[in-house]
């Protein structure tokens, strides 16, 4: 299967491939409306916005560095995980958007290893008897995702960070797939560049992570990205990574949207079998 990542309404319903993934919430704070048969995209604790109106609520290391947009490795702010009022807006939001269409979760956990340290986190994590942090963020998130997928009735998919290296995820963001999959219909992958000019580590990374998620019964999809990027590449790219997940959605603009629909129609030929002679 492949499919558009879009926050262009219009595009949304150009009906370019098997399904359309629409940015309605993104990391810079921007909210939009829903759409009916999409997956609705909705940052989590990305939230740039929030961020900059009160950087108390950025999720903090044990230095003091705060997770903000100008904290170098970071590209937006992110909201401590265990913000419970911002927790419960976000469900909210989740409850919305999940009574129009399918979900997909981004930005869903920690944004690094190194978080949260505030003073809320210190206290929850001491007083829950575990021993280990990253034990303690796992059950943070898993918790959290568990709320969404109780106010979704339709289809839940989480984006999780590129990296397949067992335990990592973990250990980055406390995304942990199998512990997650009763609550998941599937997982994402991002795997973006500008025009792919190298494309082994693509491959080296979907396969890491159909390894990692074999034997749970979610869908993998693998995102690229159509910025700059030819057709020729876009389909050898694609053609690398076909074996190794359920589908893949290309992140497009208006600007690269006949570029993807060509690679899709490519790629869709190329799966069709021989008419006999």
């Amino acid at each position: 299967m492949h499919g558009i990542l879009t926050n262009d309404s219009s595009l949304a319903r150009a009906e370019v491939g098997d399904f359309t993934h629409y940015i309605v919430d993104d990391v810079a704070g921007r909210q939009g409306r829903p759409m009916d048969d999409v997956v609705n995209a909705i940052a989590c604790w990305g939230d740039t916005e929030a961020v900059r109106d009160d950087p108390g609520r950025a999720a903090i290391s044990a230095e003091g560095t705060r997770a903000a947009p100008d904290t170098e490795g970071h590209h937006w702010g992110t909201v401590c995980p265990t913000d419970p009022d911002y927790r419960e807006n976000l469900l909210s939001r989740i409850e919305t958007i999940g009574n129009v269409g399918d979900v997909r979760l981004t930005t869903p956990g920690f944004p690094g290893t190194e978080f949260c340290r505030c003073d809320r986190c210190e206290r929850r994590f001491e007083s829950s008897g575990l021993d280990d942090r990253v034990t303690w963020r796992t059950e943070t998130i898993t918790q959290f995702i568990q709320a969404a997928a109780n106010r979704i009735p339709g289809d839940l998919v989480v984006t999780l960070y590129p990296d397949p290296y067992p335990g990592n995820l973990r250990d980055r963001t406390g995304l942990d797939p199998e512990t997650l999959e009763p609550n998941v219909d599937g997982f994402l992958v991002p795997l973006c560049s500008i025009s792919y000019e190298t494309t082994y580590w693509v491959e080296s990374l979907a396969r890491g992570f159909a390894r990692e998620l074999e034997g749970l019964d979610v869908q993998l999809t693998i995102q690229i990205s159509a910025s700059e990027a030819e057709a020729d590449r876009l389909v050898d790219v694609t053609r690398q990574i076909e074996p190794c997940t359920d589908a893949i959605v290309y992140g497009t603009n208006a600007d690269d949207i006949d570029t993807v629909r060509e690679v899709i129609n490519h790629r869709q030929g190329a799966s069709q079998p021989s008419t006999p002679v």
